[in-house]
């Protein structure tokens, strides 16, 4: 409980200094450095936390066999991974509703992403904003690798993706 009160916290006031910024963009080519910048804040705050998490991390002991390569990508999906969601805009409170939805069972959440209610598109949203992203990413001229572990960041296929998605889930 403890952990959705500081998500909330820091999503609704996110606080991001210019070295992050920096940081940020220096880890992406040049032509993705939009896609970051276009995300809310709220968003880019997120993505920074769970960037540095991998950047500082031992990889949850996935390091054996991870190349320099691997560990740039990650950072990269990580920095990118929910740009998807700059194709919609989502208020905070609405991003509150589809937290609590993904509690209830997943024939309730496709009812009301079919429905004309005020949830359908944010339900929409965190149901397909990976594969957005991974679109994004890739039309932003970025390596297959990192368009897959944005596509797969919440349901991995790869060691890769499942350090990711875990990254994700502790920030």
């Amino acid at each position: 409980m403890f952990y959705r009160a500081q998500q909330f916290w820091k999503a609704f006031f996110p606080r991001i200094n210019p070295a992050e910024i920096t940081w940020a963009l220096n880890q992406l080519p040049p032509d993705a450095h939009a896609l970051f910048l276009k995300q809310s804040k709220a968003e880019q705050r997120h993505s920074l936390d769970v960037a540095k998490d991998l950047a500082v991390s031992d990889l949850r002991g996935a390091q054996d066999g991870l190349t320099p390569a691997d560990r740039q990508n990650l950072i990269s999906a990580a920095l990118l991974h929910d740009c998807g969601k700059s194709a919609v805009t989502t208020r905070l409170w609405q991003r509150v509703f589809v937290v609590i939805l993904q509690k209830f069972p997943p024939s309730v959440w496709a009812s009301l992403v079919d429905s004309s209610t005020f949830l359908a598109a944010p339900l929409k949203t965190a149901g397909q904003h990976a594969l957005w992203g991974s679109d994004l990413a890739r039309e932003s001229g970025l390596n297959q690798a990192v368009c897959t572990l944005i596509a797969e960041h919440h349901s991995p296929g790869s060691l890769l993706g499942r350090v990711l998605a875990e990254a994700d889930r502790r920030n």
